[in-house]
């Protein structure tokens, strides 16, 4: 069994979608990212009946442990002041506890089953060193998975939010074996990127395209 731990906030309790809140909105950001974390759930819950994983909602704030919202699955608390010192804080007790974990963004409405399927497959399979990354458009990543330890160091010398995010975790887990790259997937962080996703999705997924759509954010 391997652990996908989906890094979420609590609506209420921390700021989110702030970027995109700049164009639409606090209260529909909120609601872009209360759509969003329902479909993870859909997503992974459709995954496991499939692959060998087990979802895990990593919170960002201790009182949000306790949220309707994740209740549907076991908990950890993010820990940290920086995405570093967080991503650092689930990845390294899941990894020791199950061999390898993998860290999972909680907005990207395209993902599709097979690919944690193949992520789980990539990790499960032999006994080298492997490393799984999904790579946004704007340079970031949406999942990293490993079988592996990896350094506090490591997790806070990248820099987060940049086009360079994830060209320079590669570069910093380079020597410590093989990365599979996973296909690439985009995030919602600004508009255009909502823009962008929500033109896709009216083909892809109807229903999703649908469900944005009544949010009346064009």
């Amino acid at each position: 069994m391997i652990p996908v731990a989906v890094f979420v906030k609590t609506p209420g309790l921390s700021e989110v979608k702030t970027r995109l809140a700049q164009t639409v909105g606090k209260e529909k950001a909120v609601s872009v990212y209360r759509l969003c974390c329902r479909w993870t759930q859909e997503l992974l819950e459709q995954a496991r009946t499939h692959s060998k994983l087990l979802p895990i909602w990593a919170v960002a704030e201790e009182e949000g442990m306790g949220h309707p919202l994740w209740s549907r699955w076991d908990r950890v608390c993010q820990s940290g002041s920086t995405l570093g010192e967080r991503l650092h804080s689930v990845y390294e007790p899941l990894q020791k506890k199950y061999g390898a974990a993998m860290v999972l963004g909680a907005d990207s409405p395209e993902l599709v089953p097979e690919l944690l399927g193949e992520a789980v497959k990539i990790l499960s399979s032999g006994s080298e060193v492997k490393m799984v990354l999904g790579k946004t458009p704007d340079g970031g990543f949406y999942l990293f998975g490993g079988n592996c330890a990896i350094s506090k160091k490591v997790w806070t010398s990248i820099p987060y939010s940049e086009s360079s995010t994830s060209k320079a975790l590669e570069a910093q887990l380079e020597s410590l074996g093989k990365i599979e790259p996973l296909p690439l997937c985009a995030d919602i962080d600004y508009f255009e990127d909502l823009i962008s996703v929500m033109t896709r999705l009216k083909t892809s997924s109807p229903g999703k395209y649908s469900s944005l759509l009544a949010l009346e954010l064009i």
